[in-house]
């Protein structure tokens, strides 16, 4: 049995997300044990039998006695070295192709394995994974999702170097990343994303990550950029996470259309920004030149891409109605950013604008009745001292407060000149924090009913405040009606984020853009979206396509509406691009344009099938995406990334990597690792704190000279367990203390650990001897009665809804599906989901607050005293109902209290307490037990006599008939 330790991927991961989350799960957790679990656990954790030097012995109440027996350290590999971190980011007229490179080092002589969440920009598509070993570069493949993952979990059992790359979530780009490092061996990773800068508030923004955690001896950042339309300002600066101060710095721009920057900061230069060196974000800036014309055509390699951001048009008037939830849940820091945010965002309406507010919550308020308000510093005053008041309380009436809003632009373009409203643009923004709960509840029946009602006239863009929205129905009724959709967080800076959406489409200057292209030199069928609502002051439209066999030159006509002119049509040209010009010099990204088409028309394919109702598009959409994605190298929620080395000496697959004078000029590869914080190192959680004083969590006792009854903060997730010979651990609902007793039992009994009707859970346990052979006893000279005559689970039922789970050392059967533990697999049914992993761990996931873990402890088969053995974990318990009860159920809110001034030590230096568990008070002692899980020592008050008084009634209430029970 080998330790797996969990790294970190410091540049595909720290760089990229700056807050890593490790899911992977232990092949061998790393136990240190006290001495009434040292037999029963010797042979799972393959030490020799000199490992262990045995104390005098074991009390009777089941706790060490007073000789400190000798632990045995953990074995941890050395920690991977970090040497270098080179990020190359290449932008060739706003594609941008950004590669990380760093090398891990492997020296254990176990395979090792990482697996972390990334979060990439919301417009990145990762595209490439390269994994480089002993000279030799091995190059990812994009499959579906299945596959991918058949493909990398074969490579991981037989111990081969691969990686793995999937997005984990369609609401935002979140990449799951896995990799596993042969044992001692060196690899160096690269990993490549690409995007479309997209230009807001008049300029086109990269950010690059830089959060390594560490300091690097060699840290460099190369930026190219090569913009035909001409670089009108370049700028950069280091934007440090949680300082919201920034200095940017000019950069030169070389030619007109070119400029470069690089960022190359020393070990004391890192020091200075932190311990850890750079935590933050490489920003940046720039701009290019925008005629007022109908935009500029690159094409290159008979693909073509069409910027448009003209200026110098007056912006065009709009009406918008501003639709706020003010129900309940908006109280406190929602509301108050909220008004805030309305100050703010009122100031930007200009003269010529028609407005009006509209708040919900049980009932509908309008702020001005029937009618649109016309912007003047009066209005605006009044309107100020309207968001000033808004107050929360009520119910969610959703529909009710869209349909007002909906109502009073009816009203205002029924009784308004037609050609003036042509002119215009017409806008509902809603905002909300939770789902709708009175009214229309149904969200379908929204959707529905508010497509009717704007009938294509009204753009609607919809805010989602906070984590408790349906993001996908929002997103939808944003896109079914020209609008889109915008995920407010709730922090800080809320206020900033609501009033800066708002600034993105304060300023219409263009409406209903067309862009026409001759049909006989375009491939009609290879060409993204032509025909936009409306181009917003300060960003850019962007159409990219396939021109006909032997074409290289297109002309296209834009018309648009504007305020002065009405219909005005521009006729572009634009040639192709030659291999001497600048656009193909050294850096930039080769065939920009025709991947720029394919990840255009990914994005829009997964849009349409995000919004559509229509089964057959949304299968269409995706079969679309699907072949795009596989076609052209690119990480979306249909594919996932692989790469693996080969085994076996005689490899002749690898590439070897090509000499050059710098290898950051290569827009390829790139990525880096180090090592997980001490706390996570071989564990799947970070295990409980164990750090106590020799009096424990309190320090020494206490003399208080009153009765004093002492509740300690709630828990946000009480941790219950029961493992070993069975012994419970269990944290106090109502405190940061911990419980523990010992329910021994006869073979044969079952007990009912967790029973909530009204979740329809039900679980029982088995007891059976774990009896060790007599040859183990003698063996280690070890007499002690108690240790003759130990007890463990050694089968679980778990009783849901849908599922009858039988857990034995064995198997696992759901319903009549005998599953084995030896590989891996999953169970997915909703909200439901059942894992394997590793071969020893069991994961039931009823809803997100409710995970349980069920540990399979197999003991060494040529072992005399041969007994495997099962425990159980609550993860997540908060879902569990007021009604769950059971041995361990109960402990989810059964109040427990400590009594202070009676903790005594006696002159063995046991220290006793009196607790008060609801309504009665048990005696304990203070302990301390092995979580088996995590391989920590937690301490906890122990009640002896099978937890009497600490558990509702006795022991034996507990006993059932059957391992099987009907809820």
């Amino acid at each position: 049995m080998g330790l797996r330790l969990h790294l970190t991927l410091a540049v595909v991961i720290t760089f990229l997300l700056g807050a890593e989350k490790v899911v992977g799960f232990p092949k061998q957790p790393v136990f240190i044990t006290h001495i009434e679990d040292q037999l029963l656990e010797r042979e799972e954790r393959d030490l020799s039998s000199g490992d262990y030097e045995y104390g005098s012995g074991i009390s009777d109440n089941g706790f060490n006695s007073t000789e400190e027996p000798k632990l045995t350290e953990p074995w941890i590999p050395p920690p991977a070295k970090i040497g270098s971190l080179h990020i190359l980011s290449t932008t060739t007229a706003r594609f941008t192709n950004t590669s990380v490179t760093s090398k891990l080092v492997n020296r254990a002589p176990v395979a090792q394995e990482t697996e972390v969440t990334i979060r990439l920009p919301d417009e990145a598509f990762i595209t490439e994974l390269l994994i480089e070993v002993d000279g030799k570069i091995y190059r990812s493949i994009v499959e579906t999702k299945q596959k991918a993952q058949k493909i990398y979990d074969t490579a991981r059992e037989r111990g081969q170097t691969a990686s793995q790359v999937k997005q984990t979530s369609e609401k935002h780009n979140e990449f799951s990343v896995s990799i596993n490092v042969a044992p001692v061996s060196e690899v160096k990773c690269t990993l490549i994303y690409q995007q479309l800068l997209l230009r807001k508030k008049g300029f086109f923004t990269n950010k690059i990550s830089i959060r390594p955690n560490q300091i690097i001896p060699d840290l460099k950042v190369n930026v190219y950029i090569t913009e035909p339309q001409g670089l009108k300002e370049v700028t950069y600066w280091l934007e440090k996470e949680g300082n919201e101060l920034k200095q940017e710095q000019q950069a030169s721009i070389t030619s007109s259309n070119k400029a470069h920057i690089q960022f190359q900061p020393s070990k004391e230069d890192q020091l200075a920004q932190s311990e850890h060196g750079i935590v933050g974000d490489f920003v940046i800036k720039y701009d290019v030149v925008h005629p007022i014309s109908g935009g500029k055509i690159e094409v290159v390699n008979g693909y073509f891409v069409h910027h448009f951001s003209p200026e110098g048009f007056s912006p065009v008037m709009k009406h918008v109605v501003f639709v706020i939830d003010v129900s309940g849940s908006m109280s406190g820091t929602k509301i108050q950013q909220t008004r805030k945010a309305m100050l703010t965002i009122l100031d930007q309406l200009r003269e010529g604008d028609t407005f009006n507010i509209v708040t919900f919550s049980s009932g509908v308020t309008t702020w001005q009745s029937e009618k649109m308000v016309p912007v003047t510093p009066n209005t605006i005053k009044q309107a100020k001292s309207f968001a000033e008041a808004l107050r929360a309380n009520g119910m969610t009436n959703f529909y009710g407060g869209l349909q007002r809003g909906v109502s009073l632009l009816d009203t205002f373009h029924n009784s308004t000149n037609n050609i003036y409203v042509e002119k215009s643009l017409s806008i509902v923004i809603i905002l909300s924090d939770g789902q709708p709960s009175s009214g229309i509840t149904s969200t379908e029946l929204i959707k529905e009913k508010s497509k009717e009602a704007i009938n294509g006239q009204y753009t609607l863009f919809t805010l989602g405040f906070g984590n408790d929205v349906d993001d996908t129905f929002l997103e939808k009724l944003a896109g079914q009606n020209r609008g889109v959709y915008r995920k407010i967080y709730v922090d800080s800076d809320s206020s900033l984020q609501l009033a800066g959406f708002f600034d993105d489409v304060a300023t219409p200057l263009l409406l209903k853009i067309e862009f026409n292209y001759p049909s006989d030199v375009i491939d009609n069928n290879i060409i993204t979206q032509t025909d936009f609502p409306t181009y917003f002051m300060g960003s850019e439209l962007v159409v990219a396509g396939k021109l006909a066999n032997g074409i290289n030159e297109v002309t296209a006509e834009v018309i648009m509406t504007t305020t002065e002119d009405g219909i005005l049509g521009t006729l572009v040209k634009g040639s192709a691009q030659r291999s001497e010009t600048t656009m193909l010099s050294h850096h930039v990204v080769g065939n920009f344009t025709q991947r720029l088409w394919a990840y255009l028309t990914i994005k829009e394919l997964l849009r349409k099938r995000l919004i559509s109702d229509d089964s057959e598009e949304k299968e269409q959409s995706k079969s679309r995406a699907l072949e795009l994605s596989l076609k052209y190298h690119f990480v979306t929620p249909l594919t996932s990334l692989v790469v693996v080395k080969p085994d076996g000496t005689n490899d002749t697959t690898g590439e070897k990597p090509t000499p050059r004078d710098d290898h950051l000029e290569r827009p390829g590869p790139i990525s880096h690792l180090t090592r997980n914080p001490p706390a996570l190192q071989s564990y799947p959680h970070p295990p409980p704190n164990s750090g106590h004083s020799q009096y424990g969590p309190y320090g020494p006792p206490m003399n208080i000279m009153s009765s004093m009854l002492i509740p300690t903060a709630r828990s946000a997730t009480p941790r219950l367990s029961v493992d070993s010979d069975p012994h419970f651990v269990l944290q106090a609902p109502n405190g940061n203390i911990s419980l523990c007793f010992n329910i021994m039992g006869n073979p044969g009994d079952i007990f009912n650990l967790i029973k909530d009707p009204e979740l329809g859970l039900n679980i029982n346990a088995r007891v059976q001897s774990a009896t060790p052979h007599p040859e183990l006893l003698k063996r280690h000279q070890v007499t002690t009665p108690d240790l003759a005559k130990r007890t463990i689970f050694d089968q679980m039922a778990i009783t849901t809804p849908s599922h009858r789970i039988l857990v034995t050392s064995s198997s696992v059967t759901i319903n009549n599906l005998a599953l084995p533990w030896t590989s891996d697999w999953s169970i997915v049914n909703g909200n439901f989901s059942i894992d394997i992993r590793e071969g020893k761990y069991l994961y039931v996931k009823m809803k997100e607050d409710v995970e349980l873990i069920v540990m399979l402890h197999a003991i060494n088969a040529h072992h005399p005293g041969k007994s495997d053995y099962l425990g159980l974990y609550v993860e997540k318990g908060d879902g569990f109902s007021q009604q769950v009860h059971g041995m361990i159920g109960q402990f989810q809110h059964n109040k427990v209290y400590l009594y202070r001034e009676s903790i005594r030590v006696d002159t063995n230096q046991d220290k006793t307490a009196i607790l008060r568990v609801n309504d009665r008070t048990v005696k304990v002692l203070h302990a301390s037990r092995d979580v088996l899980l995590t391989g920590a020592i937690q301490t906890c008050w122990f009640a002896s006599n099978n937890g009497y008084g600490m558990i509702d009634g006795e022991y034996t209430d507990y006993l059932q008939d059957t391992l099987f029970v009907n809820i």
